[in-house]
């Protein structure tokens, strides 16, 4: 059987998102009202039957048939309709059958549901059955639903049950509901009242959400009751969102109010937009209502979001203008955009060219390469590059190559070789072998070694050993080696010698003494002393006394104490005491007068001090005072600081 493509989704998660299972399966919106429409001759809110989207009470007949069903035969009809799921249409009918349960054919429609053998079968239809059920016998709907077996088909029936028992008695549910214990069934439970109330009455649902102890997924339900509210009556709405206590709550609801709003009357939301109160909050609402009103009118959009005022609020709604029009027409979105100021134009060809390489990677690759250079153009590219590289990367590299030398250039193949090393490092590598240096070609190297490694780290490593070119080798080694000492720092210390000059020597030991030392930092310690004195064991020890002294800056001072003079010695006690002087400047004082070279210990001083003495130039300036440094040094502290 295929699978229900959105989730009753996932055997109907909808109640986690304030949906009554079941009952409200199509989300309340409205297509056709305006706001006169929407608020009536007095002011009235429209009966719920008006709405699209939400099914008739007690109607009959099968949406897939077309043939009536009566109550006498509903039982058939549900199994039919059960073994057609996996389409959105089956669960549409399986919600107009749950309506025609009643007293007299309950009991059979149980038995049936009961008796089911399919167990996915029987966790679609109890929500259907137990909802129904609820609006006219709540108590024993509830009673079955609490006999099912505990997890969250259970918890499903019961949130279901109570959402049909609020249809008629939204505070005898509330009541029952409350008195669950405080989890993960409770508040589903409330969840689903409110949903249920929302659907026909938005302000008894608000009145009713606040009258309850506040809810850790409170902003969740305001969203579900405001979406509701603002599909019918977004004056009303809007109104009562101003009355909300917390700016966050507030600022969220407008934002849902502004998106519904536009999506019928554009003019009148940015008009109520323009109304509030300039803040962050404001900016998304008309961020919103700009993305809404360019889905149905971009160019009507295009030309009102001029009249906003400069700021970060107007380019939010350019951006949003720009994606939306770019998913239906790019070409005549990137000429809106061309006429626009250039900060302007950068945040709406940015999102131009976002969506239009999702649709047609080949032509927004066309039109970047067409660009002048500069800001614009790089990041034009870097948003179509990804897309490039994800669909075909020797397409992508082809293209790439076409671009003039330069940054953009440089970054958009170590985009395409680091997406290509996830799935073909081998030909990622080759490539990255044979590019120019003027492609950074060191810098693809890095980033596919690294891929290569995380992949298959013995893979990598037979490749990097094969390499004809001795300084390739030592370019692509130290990555791979950093990538296995994550996992196994001893086992990585072995291919240290596989590397020919010192400096890549060096880089691979501070590497993996750097993953050592942050699960193991004693045996990281122990393994550094082995070295022979040099630039690897300096490196190393550096290495050890940074990453050591951000989580035990005791022990790695009393290792420092074990080193014996000479450079490598005082290279470390210059790191750790470029940690310590952060926190602790007296005691990282102290540590620097212990360095051997002269120059060495008087340059680490001098930085510590005049660090110090950007927060604390009272005590940095006692302690030159009274120290041992020479007078010069002296006088010159003294006059710096």
């Amino acid at each position: 059987m295929n699978r229900f493509p959105f989730p009753i989704l996932a055997v109907i998660a909808a109640l986690f998102l304030g949906v009554a299972v079941g009952r409200y399966l199509v989300p309340a919106r409205s297509n056709s009202f305006s706001v006169t429409e929407r608020t009536g001759a007095e002011g009235s809110s429209p009966s719920i039957a008006k709405r699209p989207g939400v099914l008739p009470r007690k109607q009959s007949g099968s949406e897939a048939t077309g043939e009536p069903v009566s109550r006498e035969n509903i039982v058939s009809a549900l199994g039919a309709a059960l073994n057609r799921t996996g389409t959105r249409r089956a669960y549409l009918e399986l919600s107009k059958l749950s309506e025609l349960i009643d007293s007299k054919n309950l009991k059979e429609v149980i038995a049936f549901v009961d008796a089911l053998p399919n167990p996915e079968q029987k966790n679609i239809a109890i929500p259907f059955l137990v909802g129904r059920w609820a609006e006219f016998d709540p108590k024993a709907a509830l009673e079955y639903a609490q006999n099912l077996p505990a997890g969250n088909p259970r918890n499903r029936a019961v949130s279901s049950a109570l959402g049909g028992w609020a249809e008629h008695d939204a505070a005898g549910a509330a009541a029952w509901a409350q008195n669950l214990p405080p989890g993960q069934l409770h508040d589903q439970a409330i969840q689903s009242i409110i949903s249920s109330v929302a659907d026909k009455d938005p302000p008894a649902a608000l009145s009713l959400l606040q009258g309850l102890p506040m809810r850790p997924d409170q902003q969740g339900v305001y969203a579900t009751i405001f979406s509701r509210w603002a599909a019918v009556n977004p004056l009303a709405a809007a109104e009562a969102a101003a009355q909300l206590p917390l700016a966050t709550t507030r600022g969220m609801v407008w934002g849902i109010i502004g998106s519904n709003w536009a999506r019928e009357d554009p003019e009148a939301a940015f008009a109520w937009a323009n109304s509030l109160q300039a803040s962050e909050r404001r900016d998304a609402a008309m961020q919103n209502i700009f993305s809404s009103w360019a889905s149905k009118d971009p160019q009507r959009a295009a030309a009102m979001v001029l009249s906003l005022p400069s700021g970060q609020g107007r380019e939010q709604a350019i951006g949003s203008i720009a994606r939306e029009w770019g998913n239906v027409d790019p070409r005549a979105a990137l000429g809106w955009a061309q006429s626009l100021a250039f900060n302007s134009q950068a945040t709406a060809l940015r999102s131009i060219v976002n969506v239009w390489a999702q649709t047609d990677p080949a032509a927004a690759a066309q039109y970047v390469s067409s660009l002048p250079a500069g800001k614009i153009q790089d990041e034009a590219i870097g948003a179509v590059t990804a897309r490039l590289a994800a669909n075909n990367p020797q397409d992508a590299i082809v293209w790439a190559e076409k671009l003039p030398a330069g940054n953009a250039r440089q970054n958009a193949l170590t985009s395409i070789v680091s997406q290509w090393a996830t799935t073909d490092p081998r030909a990622a590598a080759e490539f990255a072998v044979h590019a120019p240096e003027s492609d950074n070609r060191k810098n693809l190297l890095d980033n596919t070694a690294r891929q290569w490694a995380r992949l298959d780290p013995e893979g990598a490593l037979a490749w990097a050993e094969k390499l004809s070119s001795q300084a390739t080798r030592d370019t692509v080694l130290p990555n791979i080696i950093t990538i296995m000492a994550e996992s196994n720092p001893s086992g990585a210390v072995d291919l240290i010698p596989k590397l020919s000059s010192p400096e890549a020597q060096a880089n691979a030991a501070g590497a993996i003494t750097w993953q050592w030392a942050e699960n193991d930092p004693q045996e990281a310690a122990r393994w550094v002393t082995t070295f022979p004195d040099g630039p690897a064991r300096q490196r190393a020890s550096e290495t050890l006394v940074n990453r050591w002294a951000q989580s035990d800056p005791n022990a790695a001072a009393a290792w420092l104490g074990t080193l014996g003079q000479g450079q490598t010695r005082d290279s470390t006690v210059v790191a750790f005491t470029r940690d310590v002087g952060r926190t602790d400047p007296v005691t990282a004082l102290q540590w620097a007068e212990t360095i051997g070279n002269d120059q060495t210990r008087l340059n680490q001083i001098e930085s510590l001090v005049n660090a110090w003495a950007q927060t604390d130039r009272r005590s940095a300036m006692a302690w030159v005072a009274q120290s041992i440094l020479p007078e010069d040094a002296k006088a010159r502290l003294l006059g710096q600081n």
